[in-house]
């Protein structure tokens, strides 16, 4: 069973773990952002996850505290021989991924459906 989180809601569909954020820093505690993140992190560390798939269908802009903690998670995804990707990403977020470079890492697919294909192709 996996705690209901408000900051990163997740879905476990092994070997994936999906991450949904709920929205930016500004709508939670800095404190709860830190613990909730670590709580994902431990969670993915369970031996039958492999990827992680972040979709972003819930939030219009994320900011730095936010990112910063999805891009642990993606890159100890990349450490343990996994695929990290993005879904589902409005307009805008699209803007703030391609201004960070952060899709030279990590790619963004149109859809959930199209990211699971891809992980799941690679694995």
């Amino acid at each position: 069973m996996v705690d209901q989180l408000e900051i990163f809601k997740v879905e476990l569909c092994a070997p994936n773990l999906i991450v949904i954020p709920q929205g930016s820093t500004l709508h939670f505690l800095y404190s709860n952002v830190q613990i909730e993140s670590n709580k994902v992190i431990k969670l993915f560390s369970r031996p039958e996850l492999k990827n992680v798939i972040i979709d972003l269908y819930r939030v219009d802009h994320l900011d730095s505290i936010i990112i910063s903690s999805i891009i642990r998670l993606l890159q100890q995804a990349k450490q343990t021989g996994g695929q990290a990707v993005f879904c589902n990403a409005c307009e805008n977020m699209q803007n703030i991924l391609e201004c960070i470079k952060i899709g030279t890492y990590w790619p963004l697919f149109n859809s959930r459906e199209a990211a699971l294909q891809a992980v799941n192709s690679s694995s």
